[in-house]
């Protein structure tokens, strides 16, 4: 499981697949619904960046996929988002076409007039059970104060996020969504009630459809990550996480 206190010098993609080893096979997790409204004190700007794709289907399109999380990122109120072609464009002009590593992350986020940038990867795709697994992580640009991201429980009044360094992540978290499971259905209910949408096959048509099971996948996984605190050595066992797959 990856920590904050990793090597600065890691590159991203081995703190994003030390995150992804906690989604894999054989791994007990406990089922915990998060029930969590985010809200922004203060009005902050976010990039996406384009999705790492750590699982070797090549069917998925990293922009495509970083839209879909950049849309849910919308429904938070307080957050502009920026189209993730400002950030593919910046990535382009450095002959790159994905985040290479932390300081990277927050050097493209600042050239886009980001307060903070969304990188996340994808750890596990099947488009036809479907499965999901995600890991994402929140890095925020130089003098931005991390107090900004508040989360408001229901219940109760969370403390503000500590932030120690402009190259770790702010908060992280991981999940793997199976379509089979009966915990993913009672989340994909709530979800689409919530949406309200005219669906000729109601809740279910976001297991068949994959641009709408990839949407419910970011949107939990972004109320995961925004509920999160810096340090914690175990991301699930601070918000709980969906079942890995059998």
């Amino acid at each position: 499981m990856m920590t904050r206190s990793g090597a600065r010098a890691n590159t991203l993609a081995l703190r994003v697949a030390a995150l992804c080893a906690a989604a894999l096979p054989g791994c007990a997790h406990t089922e915990e619904e998060v029930r969590m409204q985010t809200a922004l004190p203060e009005p902050m700007v976010f990039a996406v960046a384009p999705i790492l794709n750590f699982s070797g289907e090549f069917s998925l399109d990293p922009v495509k996929a970083a839209d879909l999380l950049a849309s849910e990122l919308t429904f938070v109120n307080g957050a502009t988002v920026l189209p993730v072609s400002r950030v593919v464009a910046v990535l382009t002009a450095q002959g790159k076409t994905q985040i290479e590593s932390p300081e990277h992350a927050v050097r493209v986020a600042d050239a886009v007039g980001a307060d903070g940038i969304i990188v996340a990867g994808v750890t596990e795709f099947e488009a036809y059970t479907p499965i999901l697994g995600v890991a994402v992580q929140l890095y925020l640009t130089p003098g931005v104060d991390p107090r900004s991201v508040r989360q408001v429980s229901t219940s109760r009044m969370m403390a503000p996020i500590e932030f120690t360094s402009a190259t770790a992540p702010v908060s992280q978290a991981q999940a793997t969504y199976n379509g089979n499971h009966e915990y993913v259905a009672d989340l994909i209910k709530q979800y689409a009630a919530a949406r309200d949408e005219e669906l000729l096959m109601g809740w279910r048509q976001y297991l068949k459809v994959q641009t709408l099971f990839i949407r419910f996948c970011w949107h939990d996984a972004l109320n995961r990550l925004l509920a999160q605190y810096p340090g914690t050595e175990s991301v699930a066992a601070d918000v709980g996480q969906t079942e890995n797959p059998s």
